[in-house]
């Protein structure tokens, strides 16, 4: 990496759980459990350790994701004070460590792939090199525009399909409404995080000339275009829902949609975190009636656990109060 950013001011001391968000690892963990934990026990008589292996396979391969794009923006993020504190490359304190997850998360998605079964493990070298070619020069699909979205569809659908392939062995060609549905939803719902990000990096980006596909369309055109995927989504999901009988996950996300009525204009993009539970709920509710009386246990004690986790999302980022409002 270049030495021009070494004189810049970093972090010397790293908290665990800081170098652990620094990382992303809560991002992988919700990429990979948003899918996989919607299968969780299905179509399983007992403990599998391949279905350990596929968790672990798609999560480390999510892990080597985040960290390689951190390794190719570290010139970028160091020109941004925020991301400069949190990209590991770009302080020469962390840079090795930085290195080290680099290698450690690629090697491993590779090794527990490997272990589930040949069709898995080709499923995580697809997402692995699917993350190299959106970060690296001279492909670098993230700076190339409208490429940057299909890489957003291609690294969520892979994780749904991975997680299809393992459980139902399903064929991708084979007509299924439930596969269909889903993939869509959960690939919208990327594509306006991918927008979500690049809006809100909007002014930095513009500075350092990066061609991505929001600053080909322009702030307000791409602000517009997220208002309409929301909507989309949401009804999508509604109707979907509806015409498969899934009639507690339609109240879920009519309840997530209301939240925008609630909250301040500057959370908006956090509300769409929320979709994390139905989403989930959306599996547990749709393959019911193959639960065992234990396996509907598990699940209800995992709904549990994803309200609390979103009650304690709503308290850490004040989602009722004025960002603006926060300092003053």
């Amino acid at each position: 990496m270049s030495t021009t950013i070494d004189h810049l001011s970093y972090p010397h001391v790293r908290s665990t759980i800081q170098l652990l968000d620094d990382l992303r690892l809560s991002y992988a963990v919700v990429s990979t459990g948003l899918i996989l934990l919607g299968f969780f026990w299905n179509n399983l008589i007992g403990f599998a350790w391949r279905y350990v292996a596929l968790i672990l396979g798609v999560f480390f391969a999510n892990v080597f994701t985040f960290i390689v794009n951190d390794f190719y923006d570290a010139s970028h993020d160091s020109k941004d004070p925020e991301k400069r504190v949190r990209n590991l490359f770009c302080s020469p304190d962390t840079r090795q460590l930085g290195r080290a997850a680099l290698y450690t998360s690629l090697g491993l998605s590779l090794f527990f792939g490997g272990l589930v079964s040949p069709i898995i493990l080709l499923i995580i070298v697809l997402f692995n090199i699917l993350a190299l070619f959106y970060s690296a020069p001279p492909i670098k699909l993230r700076d190339r525009p409208y490429w940057d979205w299909i890489f957003v569809f291609l690294w969520k659908g892979l994780i749904i399909y991975a997680g299809y392939v393992y459980f139902f062995g399903t064929n991708l060609f084979n007509g299924d409404i439930f596969l269909y549905g889903t993939l869509m939803i959960i690939m919208v719902l990327s594509l306006i995080s991918q927008l979500d990000n690049q809006i809100r990096d909007f002014v930095v980006d513009k500075t350092t000339n990066t061609d991505h596909s929001v600053q080909r369309l322009g702030y307000k055109s791409a602000s517009i275009l997220r208002r309409i995927l929301i909507v989309f989504v949401f009804v999508f999901s509604c109707i979907f829902c509806y015409f498969l009988g899934l009639y507690i996950t339609m109240m879920l996300i009519l309840l997530n949609a209301s939240l925008y009525y609630f909250v301040k204009p500057g959370k908006f993009r956090h509300v769409i975190d929320f979709t994390n539970i139905w989403f989930v709920v959306l599996f547990l509710e749709h393959f019911m009636a193959f639960y065992s009386y234990r396996q509907q246990l598990l699940f209800s004690a995992w709904i549990a656990v994803m309200v609390g986790l979103a009650v304690f999302h709503v308290k850490r980022i004040n989602l009722f109060e004025d960002e603006t409002q926060l300092g003053s």
